[in-house]
């Protein structure tokens, strides 16, 4: 209940710079996952996963999740529309976990670095939690479970999982104010709390 009660004092908080942070990376995620692999078993490997974990690393997982969420379904609805459904909930529940995992990361260090693969591990595992049910409503449970044996094999998918923490880390390094996003966001939230 405290993660509920701590997203609905988020959104009270949402201002401009969010709203322009979730439409440039739900942009940013439709891109990356219209270039997209085909599965053999059904659905699609991309990369908008990397942009949507980035994002919750770097601006908390309600942007993260948001963006991902609204991304995907734009995808879906013009290349799958069977997914578009489902999409916003499973990216919206992968932005918040990565985001949750990665909170209070001020610093580029060696806890820090883990902090971040930790929460794209996270946001992983809830995107393949997610959408295992969605496969086997859509495709059977045969595509099910190949989708959840395709976490643990080498593919696009684990390329996502290493190429997340570095895009991650060189955009930190490179603007090392973006590390003081996540506190403004917390000093917001609990302003607009207080009134």
């Amino acid at each position: 209940m405290v993660i509920i009660k701590d997203i609905k004092q988020r959104l009270r908080a949402l201002d401009t710079r969010d709203v322009s942070l979730i439409v440039v990376f739900s942009a940013l995620m439709a891109i990356t996952t219209t270039y997209a692999i085909p599965l053999p078993f059904g659905g699609l490997a991309h990369f908008g996963n990397t942009v949507m974990w980035t994002a919750s690393i770097l601006f908390g997982g309600l942007i993260g999740g948001l963006a991902g969420g609204i991304g995907g379904l734009i995808v879906d609805l013009l290349l799958a529309p069977v997914w578009a459904p489902f999409t916003p909930f499973a990216k919206l529940a992968s932005g918040l976990a990565c985001g949750f995992v990665s909170r209070e990361i001020k610093s580029i260090n060696n806890v820090n670095i883990v902090k971040i693969v930790l929460a794209v591990i996270a946001g992983a595992v809830v995107n393949l939690l997610a959408y295992a049910p969605v496969y086997s409503l859509l495709l059977g449970q045969g595509a099910m479970v190949t989708w959840l044996i395709r976490f643990f094999t080498p593919g696009p998918g684990l390329i996502t999982y290493i190429v997340t923490p570095i895009i991650t880390l060189a955009v930190m390094r490179a603007y090392p104010r973006v590390m003081t996003y996540r506190s403004s966001i917390k000093e917001r939230t609990r302003l607009k709390s207080n009134s």
